[in-house]
């Protein structure tokens, strides 16, 4: 799959409630698309279509791991700016990797994050939003919410380039409008520690401040597919796709179909 910021490689959006389905079946996915009123509820803060996460999309591939996201969130905005796309294998919470999506570090606010779009870090430290829980407003929260919640990378060791590309999506794109943005990147294979690559994981992305989020993580139950067609184990067969309501900002055990 070629990283060039075509969102009709993931989906074909006519302006129905079907557009958010990808074309490829094998492809994971959640989908979560909101209303434009500025004061909607988004789970954990506000902010309508601004600042709506509404969809994202993993499948791998011989290259490495494909990662799509659509966002009402403007890639031009410096407060609360695009949060990097983070990796928690093992789904403990962690978010060992992350992929730069913008290098945020002219940012208007706090959350500065490092490096540039496109390149994947072993992550030490995360930024985090401000929220403290769901509708729990404060600048500098230490919960678990937050942590399993983070948005751009402040520290971490660089381990290559991986592929990073986005676009603003033309056209209607579901059935609520607004001006949508798509974003895709690949993370290679070989930037994957070996001993996480026999594991599931978690795929998440947020802004700056947190106040939607978006993510695909396992079930427990998984069957893996033959060795000879996954990513050398990585074990995605393993991901679903899931709708989380957006009056239910928890943790992975309250996603829903």
């Amino acid at each position: 799959m070629v990283i060039d910021g075509d969102w009709t490689d993931w989906i074909r959006p006519s302006g129905t409630t079907a557009d958010w389905t990808p074309i490829d079946s094998s492809v994971k996915y959640t989908e979560e698309d909101q209303d434009g009123d500025l004061h909607r509820y988004l789970g954990p803060g506000y902010g309508g279509q601004l600042y709506d996460a509404e969809a994202i999309y993993v499948k791998t591939s011989s290259a490495g791991i494909n990662i799509a996201v659509v966002t009402g969130r403007s890639p031009g905005e410096n407060r609360w700016p695009w949060g990097d796309i983070a990796l928690d294998f093992g789904n403990d919470g962690s978010f060992e990797y992350g992929i730069v999506t913008r290098g945020d570090a002219d940012s208007e606010y706090k959350n500065n994050g490092i490096g540039l779009a496109g390149e994947v870090y072993r992550v030490s430290e995360w930024n985090l939003g401000i929220w403290r829980g769901a509708g729990d407003y404060n600048t500098n929260p230490t919960t678990e919410y937050a942590r399993l919640h983070p948005t751009s990378i402040k520290a971490g060791t660089k381990l290559g380039d991986g592929a990073f590309a986005y676009s603003e999506m033309t056209g209607p794109v579901g059935t609520l409008g607004g001006r949508h943005w798509f974003m895709e990147a690949l993370i290679p294979t070989n930037l994957i520690d070996e001993q996480y690559q026999n594991q599931l994981f978690t795929a998440h992305w947020t802004m700056g401040c947190a106040n939607d989020w978006i993510q695909v993580d396992p079930v427990l139950n998984a069957v893996p597919e033959p060795a000879s067609l996954s990513l050398l184990g990585l074990g995605l067969a393993g991901l679903l796709g899931f709708r989380r309501k957006a009056w239910e900002p928890v943790g992975f055990d309250r996603l829903k179909r």
